[in-house]
C-alpha cells in the first residue's frame, strides 16, 4: 500500500490526478462559460440587428459555405425544424439575400443559394468576427493558436458526431412507477 505525506490539498503530498469524469465536468463548465461569452460576442458582431436578423445570418453562413441546399437539408445542418428554416429562408429570399434555384435532381423541388447581396452580408459579418477573434487570441503564440484550432476542430467534430448519434438513437421508453 502506498501512502503520501499529508492529505491532498494540504501541501504535504502530491495532489491526486483528476479522473476522466472530473476532467469532463471541468470541460462542461468551460463550454458553458464559452457559450455565454460567444453569445455576447455574436451580439457584438451583429450589433444593430434584431435577434431575428442574427438568427437568419446563421442560414446565410451555412449556405455560403455549403453551396445551394434544399430547405430540408439546410434544416438538418442547422439542427432546426424545417418549418422554422422555411420561414427564415423566405425572409432572406424576400430581402434578396437568397434565391431559389430549380433542383436538377427533382424538378418539383428547389434549392436555396446565396445572392451577391447575401455574400456581401456574409463577408461583412466574417470580417467583424475575424477582428473580434484576433483580439481574443492576441496572447496566443503561433504554436498555441495552431494547437488550439486543431483541438477545437476535433472537439466540434465530436459534438457533431454525438448529435448525429443522439438523433439516431431512439429515446428510452418512459419508466412507469410501480
Amino acid at each position: 500500500m502506498t501512502t503520501t505525506a499529508g492529505s491532498p490539498g494540504d501541501g504535504g503530498g502530491p495532489e491526486p490526478s483528476p479522473t476522466h469524469a472530473e476532467r469532463v465536468s471541468a470541460l462542461a463548465d468551460q463550454v458553458s462559460r464559452q457559450q455565454r461569452a460567444l453569445h455576447s460576442f455574436k451580439a457584438q458582431v451583429a450589433r444593430g440587428q434584431s435577434e431575428v436578423e442574427r438568427a437568419v445570418h446563421v442560414v446565410l453562413y451555412v449556405l455560403a459555405d455549403s453551396g445551394p441546399l434544399r430547405v430540408s437539408a439546410l434544416a438538418e445542418r442547422l439542427g432546426t425544424d424545417p418549418s422554422t428554416t422555411s420561414r427564415q429562408t423566405a425572409e432572406l429570399v424576400r430581402r434578396d439575400l437568397l434565391r431559389r434555384l430549380p433542383d436538377p435532381d427533382d424538378g418539383r423541388a428547389s434549392l436555396l443559394a446565396v445572392t451577391d447581396a447575401g455574400h456581401d452580408v456574409v463577408a461583412t459579418m466574417k470580417q467583424r468576427r475575424h477582428e473580434h477573434l484576433a483580439t481574443a487570441v492576441a496572447g496566443f503564440d503561433e504554436d498555441e493558436l495552431s494547437r488550439f484550432t486543431a483541438l477545437l476542430s476535433r472537439f466540434v467534430d465530436g459534438l457533431e458526431q454525438a448529435r448525429t448519434d443522439c438523433l439516431r438513437t431512439p429515446p428510452a421508453p418512459a419508466q412507469e412507477n410501480a
